[in-house]
């Protein structure tokens, strides 16, 4: 059996009783980079485990080594685990893993994370939906701007983004965002490492962003993984 599983966002403790019950039976775990690394207590002694993770400028493996990994252990040992950041199908990739084993007839099982995408923002206490500021938010990648500028057309004054991945091209989406109309004063905050005993929160407007100087997004890409929040919900913290 192989299982893909949610790690959540990086404190251990938001671990489900579903993951950690699956890791004390686990023969094999390819672990993501974004994992804690703590995540070993609940496992048996004798477990292969395997770092594969994918980092910026880094990747350890990549996604078809890790579909083979996967395939190989998959025929050889009992129980399986893929321990993915976050929950498996959200920008995680995780639906290629379903396809690499469904090839060789294995149809996984899906135990979800908590998600980072909303999780992170709350251990800061900033919501998603404030009835006072927002109705909607949008979660999208940022690393790719011809993907980002094909969604985000337009502003929507109750309308929140969360943006996964985007501190190598944070100057280029606030560029991005004041081009389509987002007011200069609307509040943009970079998120770092959150749940975790490392967080970091820097809240600044659009306008501020724009005018930062270079050593600004140097500093900003030392402090990733950062999740990038625009929105009027930011000012719920006021309150």
């Amino acid at each position: 059996m192989v299982y893909l599983v949610g790690a959540g966002p990086g404190d251990i403790e938001l671990f489900t009783l579903k993951a950690i019950n699956i890791l004390k039976k686990a023969d094999v775990i390819l672990y993501d980079a974004l994992v804690n690394p703590e995540f070993t207590i609940f496992c048996k002694k004798d477990s292969i485990k395997i770092n594969v993770g994918k980092r910026k400028g880094k990747h350890l493996k990549n996604q078809e080594e890790i579909n083979d990994l996967l395939v190989k252990y998959a025929k050889e040992k009992e129980i399986v685990v893929r321990l993915k950041g976050g929950t498996p199908f959200v920008f995680g990739r995780g639906y290629e893993e379903v396809k690499a084993l469904k090839k060789i007839g294995i149809t996984p099982v899906v135990i979800s994370g908590v998600s980072s995408t909303t999780s992170v923002p709350e251990s800061f206490m900033i919501p998603s939906i404030d009835r006072s500021f927002s109705d909607s938010y949008r979660t999208i990648t940022g690393h790719d701007l011809t993907i980002f500028n094909e969604i985000v057309t337009s502003y929507h004054e109750r309308e929140n983004l969360i943006i996964m991945m985007g501190a190598y091209k944070a100057k280029e989406i606030v560029q991005s965002l004041l081009k389509k109309g987002f007011p200069k004063t609307t509040p943009i905050a970079y998120l770092s490492k959150g749940t975790t005993l490392e967080q970091q929160c820097i809240i600044l407007t659009l306008e501020d962003v724009y005018n930062k100087n270079e050593e600004f997004f140097l500093q900003l890409r030392e402090l990733t993984p950062i999740i990038t929040f625009v929105g009027k919900t930011i000012n719920a913290l006021k309150y």
